[in-house]
């Protein structure tokens, strides 16, 4: 009965079908691999995968069960085992730490890797624990798990053999392993194989993702300070040192160019970490009362300077009457700045750009509206990408300002939309909703 205890607490974890699992793995082979294989994806932890192999074998297919994978040196490292003995554990915690000896062709572990087949040994003797012992401890060890049948299943995915997944009969037992033992096992490594590989692949897929940020986050913080420093010489050159006169126009144009670059490259750093943190889940919203009328006032303000430029008719509409909203400001400044200057940029002189404040149910809504060209049919929903920009502007921005905008809406729990007739315009709509107080991330709306 005590045998069984570990899959009960296993299976309670998993809800309603814990019960119909329990009997599955009591019942027929074929059931038992199908709930085994749905057991060992349910993680992509991969500690977590190992275990959860070595404790679906243990007791059903082996008394003692270990699952080892191949490290670069081509050295088997054991990362989870079991023994259905739980008075054993500190036996099975000794016995991890002795990587199996493959160097020679009569090992079964190393059979079974350079084979890529299923090794059976139903006779273990003293002549084969010396062959599998690593020294005279791991010998005695050996000895003390007493095997008396020995399973070398080898873990190959996508062509490559990643590991070992070894079962052991024990004299506590008895068992012997037959033909259609050997079939059984062999499935279950395929499918253990595959759950280890997408674990494998998570965890490597993660450590890329640090290793990205890290990246990005040292070559910012490097290029910040000289950009800074470039930034306060050009600002000093203009103001203090170069004659504001025309025998000095060339000079000064040449510096007022440096600093539009200076400025510019800054922003793209800036754009360059919230895209990273908006594709981590890290990018923090900190959330405050805002009223929406004075808001959208400065946003139009801001903007008017570059709408005055092309002689574009910026207004707003917001009602007075619109409650309260809960968000962080400059954020949505960063959205408004995004889409509102987006809108300028692309409306030919003389047009029209209206940013707009609604009450939407429970949730308070912005539109950016503009007379400008439209997007293809083909193009819109491509438009919130990464890098994506129009062909024929493809040489007026980085391409990160709709992906950074869609970000932090999304951080805010909010949808952004945009739709588009070419040549009448596009209608950028974003949602905030009501009634969310706390500073949160991507992360934590996600989970709402």
């Amino acid at each position: 009965m005590a045998e069984t205890n570990s899959w009960r607490a296993r299976f309670a974890r998993l809800g309603e079908t814990a019960e119909r699992r329990r009997r599955a793995i009591l019942g027929s082979r074929w059931e038992f691999l199908a709930e085994a294989g749905a057991l060992m994806e349910a993680s992509l932890d991969y500690e977590e995968t190992l275990a959860s192999v070595v404790e679906l074998c243990v007791p059903t297919v082996a008394d003692y069960c270990a699952i080892g994978l191949l490290d670069e040196r081509g050295v088997v490292m054991w990362g989870s085992s079991a023994h259905r003995n739980p008075d054993k554990a500190q036996l099975t915690e000794k016995l991890r730490a002795y990587s199996p000896n493959i160097g020679g062709m009569d090992h079964p572990g190393a059979r079974a890797i350079l084979s890529g087949e299923t090794q059976l040994i139903n006779t273990v003797d003293e002549r084969l624990l010396r062959i599998l012992a690593v020294d005279e401890t791991h010998l005695a060890l050996l000895r003390e798990l007493a095997p008396t049948a020995y399973l070398g299943v080898p873990l190959v995915a996508r062509g490559h053999v990643l590991g070992l997944l070894i079962f052991v009969a024990t004299a506590e037992s008895g068992r012997r392993y037959t033909d259609s033992d050997v079939m059984f096992a062999a499935e279950i490594g395929r499918r253990a194989a595959l759950a280890v590989d997408h674990a494998v692949l998570y965890r490597a897929a993660e450590e890329m993702g640090r290793d990205r940020e890290k990246m990005i986050a040292l070559v910012s913080h490097d290029l910040k300070n000289p950009l800074s420093t470039i930034q306060m010489a050009v600002s000093f050159l203009l103001e203090d040192i170069v004659p504001d006169d025309e025998a000095h126009a060339m000079e000064r144009r040449q510096l007022s160019a440096v600093k539009r670059e200076a400025v510019r490259m800054h922003r793209l750093i800036h754009d360059l970490l919230d895209v990273n943190a908006i594709e981590a889940g890290k990018l923090h919203v900190h959330r405050s009362a805002q009223e929406i009328a004075p808001l959208v006032g400065e946003v139009v303000e801001t903007l008017r300077p570059l709408a005055a430029a092309k002689q574009i008719e910026l207004t707003t509409e917001a009602p007075p009457e619109l409650p309260v909203l809960y968000a962080d400001r400059d954020r949505l400044f960063q959205v408004f700045s995004n889409l509102g200057g987006n809108a300028i940029k692309f409306t030919p002189d003389g047009g029209r750009v209206l940013i707009r404040a609604r009450r939407e149910d429970d949730a308070v809504a912005f539109d950016v509206v503009d007379t400008g060209p439209g997007i293809p049919p083909a193009d819109v929903p491509r438009v919130f990408d990464r890098y994506w920009q129009a062909k024929k502007t493809a040489s007026l921005g980085s391409g990160l300002g709709l992906t950074i905008a869609k970000g932090i809406v999304e951080a805010h729990g909010g949808r952004i939309d945009v739709s588009s007739v070419q040549g009448e315009g596009t209608v950028f709509s974003f949602s905030i909703p009501l009634g969310m107080t706390a500073t949160t991330t991507m992360e934590a709306v996600a989970t709402r």
